[in-house]
This record gives structure tokens, C-alpha cells and sequence, in this order.
């Protein structure tokens, strides 16, 4: 069922960066059936997983999937992850042996290494964003999505004007909605070393790439590394931060530093939990 479980809920967070927009569910619940399909197929064929087990790791995928699209608050994120990690605690700390069917430890390793990880990269900075609104007062706001760089391409949107609709024909001049691509004209990045442009937004890919380092060396036994990148993190931030007298910067960086490492952490001790086992 695990298997199921984790790909199913995998294949949900993937949704995101395959949908240009997020929040309309009828696309997005189309890629999200076609990938469980996939994933209920490679359960059943290639790790042999029974069809009852199947059943029900589809229903809870199906389960977070909903809840995802109808409660996107800061609260209902942090919710839904609390119960995805005690779950996760919970079925591995059962016996292989007297829940074969439920136990975290019988499935394959790389299997669940892979969806663990995924979920500890992109779909974390949806975690982590809910982390700041809540510590902001802001529990109850929708997060904004953990990515806003689609594969599939955004469709070109109505807007009304003086009374009128107005198809926006040129895809230079349509209007951006929340989770599509950046567009930039052909006018303004035809100049070479004019600085025109979309400005690179490295904060998205920042904290999964700094959690991906730290469960490698993690995994090769670099703790001393480990410090260096937190330090070093520490270093490149600290004449943005100490530039804030409110020290509302200074707040932001420890909370949501912090709980990327404890991400990071808790992922590296469930990769050699499963492992070990």
C-alpha cells in the first residue's frame, strides 16, 4: 500500500509543475488520474503489490490530492503534512512480519528513497511558505504554489475591458495569471547586455537544491560539509539581512532555514532507516 501511497502522492505534488494552473482542477485532475494510473500499474506489475493494497494507497493519494485543491491555506497545508509524516512514522514503525500489508519496511527501497525525496525538494517550499504565513499570522491565506515555471503552456486568458472582452492574441501582450510563464518580448532580450528581462527568481530553486546537498552529504557521512553549507548560507545572507532594522529579515531566514534543514534531516534518517532495513 506504501508504494501506492507515496508515488500517488508524488504524482499529486507533480501535478503542479505539469499544470499551468494549479487551482483549476479539472486539467489538473486529468494529469493527476493518467500519472496514478501509471503508478497503480507499476505497483501491481513490477513490485507485485496486491490489488486491495493498491485500492487503498489510491484512495488516500486521491484523498490528499483533494484536499490539496480544496484547502490551499497555510493551515490546511501544515495539517495535511502533519498527517502524511505521522502516517509515515507510523507505518514504518510497524512489523514487517505481522503487517506485511501495511509495513513501511517490506517495499523497495529506491522506490520510496525516490518519492521521499521529490516531496523534500519542489513540493517542500510549499511546506515551507505555510511554515511563514502561519508564523506571520496569516494561517487562514492561501499558499501560493511551490513552483511558477509549468511544463505545459499557459493558456492565453480574457480580460475585460470598458465593458468588452478582448482576446489577447499576442502572446506578448496577455495578461499573466498565477502560475504561468514569465513572458518577455522579443524587443526587450534582443539586446545583448541591456539587463532587460524576467529577474531570476533563485529563492524556488535555492532551498531544494541546499536540501538535496545536504541529504547527499548526509548520505556520504559529510557532516563537516554539512556545517559548511549552513555556514556558508549564514555568510552570503548576512549583509541583506543585517541592512533590516525591523529584523523581520533576520526572522524569516532562521524560520524558514531551520525548517528546510529538519526536512533535510528527517529525509537523510528515513533514507537509512530504510536502507538499514
Amino acid at each position: 500500500m506504501h508504494e501506492t501511497l507515496l508515488l500517488g502522492i508524488a504524482a499529486s505534488e507533480l501535478t503542479v509543475l505539469l499544470t499551468s494552473e494549479p487551482r483549476r482542477w479539472s486539467r489538473r485532475l486529468i494529469v493527476f488520474l493518467s500519472l496514478l494510473l501509471v503508478v497503480i500499474c507499476y505497483s501491481w506489475f513490477f513490485l507485485g503489490v496486491s490489488a486491495l493494497a493498491n485500492a487503498l494507497g489510491a484512495a488516500l493519494a486521491l484523498v490528499w490530492f483533494g484536499w490539496d485543491l480544496t484547502d490551499p491555506s497555510a493551515r490546511g497545508v501544515l495539517t495535511r503534512w502533519a498527517c502524511a509524516s505521522l502516517g509515515l512514522v507510523a507505518l514504518m514503525s510497524l512489523n514487517p512480519l505481522s503487517f506485511p500489508l501495511l509495513s513501511l519496511l517490506t517495499g523497495r527501497s529506491i522506490d520510496l528513497i525516490i518519492a521521499v525525496v521529490f516531496l523534500a525538494t519542489g513540493p517542500a517550499n510549499y511546506l515551507i511558505t505555510a511554515i511563514l504565513q502561519c508564523a506571520r499570522g496569516r494561517s487562514s491565506d492561501p499558499v501560493p504554489g511551490w513552483t511558477n515555471a509549468p511544463v505545459l503552456p499557459a493558456m492565453l486568458s480574457h480580460w475585460h475591458k470598458g465593458g468588452e472582452e478582448t482576446e489577447a492574441a499576442d502572446p506578448d501582450k496577455a495578461p499573466i495569471s498565477a502560475g504561468s510563464i514569465p513572458i518577455v518580448s522579443h524587443k526587450e532580450g534582443s539586446a545583448e547586455g541591456s539587463g532587460d528581462g524576467v529577474a531570476l527568481r533563485g529563492g524556488r530553486w535555492i532551498g531544494p537544491l541546499e536540501r538535496l546537498l545536504i541529504i547527499i552529504l548526509a548520505g556520504a557521512g559529510a557532516e563537516v560539509a554539512i556545517g559548511a553549507v549552513v555556514a556558508a548560507k549564514g555568510v552570503i545572507r548576512f549583509p541583506e539581512i543585517s541592512q533590516d532594522s525591523s529584523g523581520e529579515k533576520a526572522e524569516e531566514f532562521l524560520i524558514g532555514s531551520v525548517s528546510s534543514w529538519i526536512l533535510a534531516a528527517l529525509v537523510s534518517l528515513f533514507i537509512r532507516v530504510v536502507i538499514g532495513n
